[in-house]
């Protein structure tokens, strides 16, 4: 494979990237999804889970579920930030992609 054939192919796989980043920040300005997912997912469930998880009623199980539960918001914020992160950083890279390959096609018209 060429130069410029693994160039593209990598900028194809950054533009999904990229466009994953975008699905993200759209749903996150959806009010559905920040009704769903941040009011009661991320606040109330984990904070009912946190509860839980410090019963002294419940067994060991049923407390390491919930907070296993209740760690699970902060599994999904952390993969949100770090895909909307790697899509910034990916848009980035397309443009340096971009003029590596301009550069690469100047020189063998050359």
């Amino acid at each position: 494979m060429s130069e410029i054939q693994e160039l593209e192919s990598h900028k194809e796989d950054l533009k999904r990237q990229v466009e994953l980043r975008d699905q993200i920040l759209k749903l996150s300005e959806n009010h559905d999804f920040r009704k769903v997912i941040h009011d009661n997912f991320f606040e109330k469930e984990t904070a009912r889970n946190a509860r839980i998880g410090g019963d002294p009623n419940l067994d060991e199980k049923q407390r390491n579920d919930a907070l296993q539960m209740a760690m699970s918001a902060g599994h999904l914020q952390r993969y949100l930030s770090a895909q909307v992160l790697m899509g910034n950083q990916a848009e980035n890279t397309i443009y340096q992609i971009d003029q590596a390959l301009e550069e690469l096609r100047t020189e063998e018209a050359d």
